[in-house]
């Protein structure tokens, strides 16, 4: 069996407080069912709206662009059934997410020359978790993975080359959310996660999901990893000196 995933990201400006990268994954059924519901979704988003050429969450939830003449009932709608037709692939998620303002003032000198910048640890995590999730199955699987081209790097291009054809991995692709109909779910994902984890980092445990995340998570299969400062400060201190592990 094949299975595919997508990711997309979050917080990649220069400013964010948190990186994220977070997706979905599913077998060929599943995304053609999901394709299918998307495409018709966004032929007729609402009954009194005009089709959309793309669905992102973002601009949705700040009613901007294509979002723009939606009132904020139509705005809870429209996410609500672009939310559903995750659930009802039923599809997994997972996601990665960094304290960006705790790495950088954390991991410096030795420890920044090995462990580098938080979008690729996130960008690792997330394949190693796909990996992960294709373990317990009997017979195996073969793994497609697509990411956003937004992240596309020198760096994670070196990434993708170690990965790819190392089983279960046979290929590793970027691609545009505007076109690939997956990422745009995967866009879900990371945003959401995005801004869990800024109120996270506020609150500590006693921040919560956003309704529309509370519902996502209550019906679907999800794992979610959040380094906060905490965990970095951890991290750091199974190292030596050198940056590298210990042991």
């Amino acid at each position: 069996m094949i299975l595919r995933a997508y990711f997309d990201d979050s917080g990649t400006h220069a400013d964010s407080d948190v990186v994220v990268v977070g997706g979905l994954i599913g077998n060929v059924a599943q995304w053609e069912d999901f394709e299918r519901q998307w495409t018709h979704k966004l032929k007729c988003p609402l009954s009194n709206k005009p089709p959309l050429k793309s669905f992102h969450l973002a601009a949705c939830n700040a009613r901007t662009g294509e979002f723009a003449s939606y009132s904020y009932a139509e705005q809870d709608a429209v996410i609500r059934d672009f939310r559903q037709i995750i659930i009802n692939a039923k599809l997994t998620s997972t996601a990665s997410a960094i304290d960006r303002k705790a790495w950088d003032e954390l991991v410096v000198g030795r420890y920044r020359e090995v462990l580098g910048e938080p979008m690729p640890i996130c960008f690792l995590h997330c394949i190693d978790e796909i990996v992960r999730f294709s373990e317990p199955q009997i017979h195996g699987h073969q793994i497609s993975i697509v990411f956003d081209q937004g992240i596309y790097s020198a760096h994670l291009r070196n990434i993708v080359d170690q990965y790819t054809h190392r089983p279960p991995v046979v290929s590793i692709n970027f691609g545009t959310v505007r076109e690939i109909l997956p990422l745009q779910g995967a866009d879900i994902v990371a945003t959401e996660n995005y801004w869990l984890a800024l109120q996270r980092l506020k609150q500590g445990d006693n921040a919560l999901p956003r309704p529309h995340l509370k519902h996502f998570l209550d019906n679907m299969l999800y794992q979610a990893l959040l380094l906060d400062r905490e965990a970095i400060e951890t991290e750091l201190r199974r190292r030596g000196r050198d940056g590298r592990l210990i042991g």
